[in-house]
């Protein structure tokens, strides 16, 4: 069975559960038939209700398009006689496999008499049987060439199972159901056969796991690759590892992150073939698989490698930094012993570490305290560190438990802190204390000056009072504080990326009374943001299609409810978007780390400095307010005053200073890119690509190793913590204009019946451009309920 007829089986369940197709015998026979499935001879009505039953609950029979096509890579040229799988579903994986290795027999294997009828429609080929899966196990003959199972995820085994070393001992193993599996079935492999399993990662996190006891058994892990993260959304957020086993032992074990990219992932198993394992962790490393604890903790090692030379500081343990460590404990009479220097830091979530009781968001119980030794440095260096993006990856990587992961004594002496001389330390904390103070003097005038403005609205009486009061504030500010930050300003929009640094350039290239043409230049600036804004999340959601389908009815309707289509795209639809994907960004970023990941994967960003400055309420306000303003200005009509266009222009520069906030240092790691060209060398891509930042239309060109092939025809958003850039779609044109050599940016506006219509913003000499775009509109109708 192909993952195509499954998915159209999946369609014809939804059709039965709504009411779109009678659940007949001959009904369901001929739409079964159509889709290319060959029916049981037996009790037709026996097969609907299993039918029913089966596709109504997916999750545990999903196989991720993704894992087949890695297991046929990994398979491809191997023959084999017999083949198995102890937990086989309705025997998608199963089917691969075989066709991948053309066995004389295909066992498939599932306690569930129900899955075994639909899967025996599915695939008839497989030799199936219905049977617990360790009684199947225990009842092979013979060696098997390939072993290939997606296991249970988080189920438990009800009792411990004996094996039998290579020597002859017994050996008990228990505990994760899964991983009773995947020994019990590897024993039976073949002296050269090989065994690929979908696991969960407490197979190499759990104090008590199988993976230790693997060698005793004369088993070895030769590869973990590591899905990308959500690869079964939207039934399950739990990450997964394909796994392979065989009756080897070996010295290092192979890791690397599989991608959605297929010409990755052919590199990532050639590179697996020929031991290559030397450029982006992505594509592959060899780790001693004892101490192998993910690939998150050996990002951290890496970025702490980095931390390091730019403090200049060595990496101690915080055991080594610590007086003392102290467990919370649930009881009511509790309290920690009282140190001066101390940090409290939360054993389960990723919470702030905080340096007083005062400041603990958690029960008491769920902190541990630990005493920073004086001499070597302050607490609040210390929390600070482990607040950090670094330092909570280092805490998470810390962590231990099958089922609550904590920090506990041994996780939080190993956890490692970069520690300057006592001296830099405190002197970064008074330079942090002064940028406070800072802070909180312009947080005074914006309270003082929001307040002249209730003044002067609420009693017109005041007016001369009110005037009185800005002129001084004005005088106190003219010494310098106007200039400085119009040159900051400046300094900011030089980091954003071209499409939007452009028309900054061109507003502030105006003449400077020339406020119509000013607060043009600004309207446009910010539809364009809305809209490459959008178009990130849009891409980011957009790139997993399994997790956009669940928002595309919703984010559909909402644009449907205001009149709004992608055919005809306006500042408010792009709005609404970046309101709706900001939030479903929220919801990841605040929930557990599983879902951190998957943000982390959606938006090609491991810092996740991206995904955090988009999911900002307050971009999502600035949005809203000059979207309000510009429909209002547009819709008020009549000549406008140059006294009217000045406060126009002022009050969007008003809105430019909150969006500054809000983005704050988001662009600061992740740059928009259009790859020159392309290159597969030494297991990576080595890769030439111009970088769009700043106004200047001359991009520089940089060359980067990356973990997949980029289109030359495609803009990406590149952070450079990853070889893995997010596509955009194609909404956006940057390149050389036919009217000019100069490089010009085209944002898509409407679909026209000679072509789709884009528009420039900041380009005069040719303001829009129609081109034909079929790629263009083949992402319509994928965001818009397949609009045509």
């Amino acid at each position: 069975m192909t993952q195509e007829l499954f998915s159209k089986l999946r369609a014809l369940r939804h059709q039965l559960a709504h009411g779109v197709i009678r659940p007949d015998g001959k009904e369901l026979a001929r739409q079964l038939c159509a889709a290319g499935m060959t029916l049981p001879s037996g009790d037709i009505e026996d097969f609907v209700a299993n039918f029913l039953r089966v596709f109504g609950s997916l999750g545990q029979h999903q196989v991720p398009t993704l894992v087949l096509d890695t297991v046929r890579l990994i398979l491809d040229g191997r023959k084999a006689n017999v083949t198995f799988d102890p937990w086989a579903g309705l025997g998608v994986l199963a089917a691969t496999v075989r066709d991948a290795t053309n066995p004389a027999k295909s066992i498939a294997c599932s306690q569930d008499s129900g899955d075994v009828v639909i899967g025996k429609a599915l695939c008839p080929q497989l030799d199936w049987r219905v049977s617990e899966p360790l009684a199947a196990i225990e009842s092979l003959s013979g060696s098997i060439d390939v072993i290939a199972s997606t296991l249970p995820f988080g189920m438990r085994s009800q009792r411990r199972v004996e094996l039998t070393t290579p020597t002859g001992v017994k050996l008990e193993i228990g505990g994760d159901w899964g991983q009773v599996l995947l020994a019990a079935a590897s024993q039976h492999l073949a002296s050269d056969g090989i065994g690929l399993f979908v696991v969960t990662p407490n197979l190499f996190f759990a104090h008590n796991s199988v993976f230790l006891e693997l060698p005793k058994l004369g088993l070895g892990v030769e590869a973990a690759l590591a899905l990308p993260a959500g690869s079964y959304a939207p039934y399950t957020n739990i990450p997964a590892f394909l796994v392979m086993v065989s009756r080897k032992l070996f010295d290092r074990m192979f890791v690397a992150e599989l991608s959605h990219d297929a010409a990755t992932n052919r590199q990532i198993i050639a590179n697996l073939r020929q031991g290559r394992a030397d450029g982006e962790l992505e594509m592959g490393r060899l780790v001693d698989g004892s101490a192998f604890r993910g690939l998150d903790s050996i990002r951290a090692a890496e970025q702490l490698e980095k931390v390091q030379l730019r403090f200049a500081a060595p990496v101690v343990r915080l055991g080594d930094l610590a007086t003392s460590i102290e467990l919370g404990r649930p009881n009511t009479d509790f309290e920690f012993t009282s140190f001066e220097n101390r940090v409290f830091i939360p054993l389960v979530g990723i919470t702030d570490v905080v340096t007083s009781l005062d400041q603990t968001t958690l029960k008491h119980q769920n902190y541990a305290q630990v005493a920073i030794d004086p001499t070597r440095s302050d607490a609040r260096f210390v929390a600070q560190f482990l607040n950090s993006e670094l330092g909570r990856s280092i805490r998470n990587a810390g962590k231990s438990g099958s089922t609550i992961q904590k920090l506990n004594t041994t996780g939080l002496h190993e956890l490692a802190v970069v520690v300057p001389k006592l001296a830099i330390q405190r002197n970064i904390l008074e330079i942090a204390m002064r940028l406070t103070s800072e802070q909180n003097t312009v947080l005074g005038l914006q309270s003082e000056l929001a307040s002249l403005r209730r003044d002067l609205w609420s009693d017109p009486q005041n007016r001369d009072q009110v005037d009185q009061s800005v002129r001084i504030l004005s005088a106190r500010l003219a010494s310098g504080a106007t200039s400085h930050a119009a040159a900051t300003l400046d300094q900011w929009f030089e980091s954003l990326p071209f499409p939007l640094a452009s028309i900054l350039r061109a507003w502030q290239a105006t003449q400077s009374q020339d406020y119509k043409a000013k607060q043009e230049h600004l309207l446009h600036f910010f539809e364009a943001s809305a809209e490459f804004l959008a178009v990130i999340c849009l891409s980011a959601f957009g790139s997993r299609e399994e997790i956009y389908a669940e928002h595309r009815e919703k984010l559909s309707d909402a644009w449907a409810k205001q009149n709004m289509t992608l055919q005809r795209a306006t500042f408010g639809l792009w709005k609404v978007a970046v309101e709706y994907l900001a939030k479903q960004t929220r919801t990841l970023l605040s929930g557990e780390e599983d879902d951190k990941a998957m943000c982390r994967e959606l938006f090609g960003d491991p810092t996740l400095s991206l995904p955090r400055m988009i999911a900002r309420k307050e971009l999502v306000e600035v949005l809203s307010a000059t979207n309000k303003m510009r429909n209002d200005w547009t819709g008020h009509g009549g000549v406008v005053s140059q006294e009217e266009a000045q406060l126009r222009n002022q009050v969007l520069v008003t809105e430019l200073h909150k969006m500054r906030e809000a983005m704050a240092d988001g662009w600061a790691g992740v740059h928009l890119v259009r790859a020159s060209h392309c290159q597969s060398r030494r297991g990576v891509f080595e890769t030439e690509i111009a970088l769009m930042t700043g106004s200047n239309s001359e991009f520089l060109k940089e060359c980067r190793t990356m973990s997949c092939c980029l289109d030359v025809e495609r803009l990406y958003l590149a952070s450079r913590e990853s070889g893995r850039p997010l596509q955009l779609l194609p909404f956006l044109n940057v390149g050389p204009s036919p009217a000019s050599a100069k490089n010009a940016c085209y944002f898509f506006n409407r679909v026209e019946k000679d072509g789709v219509r884009f528009v420039s913003y900041h380009f005069v000499d040719q303001p829009e451009r129609r081109e034909q775009a079929d790629d263009t509109s083949a992402a319509i109708r994928f965001l818009s309920r397949g609009q045509p």
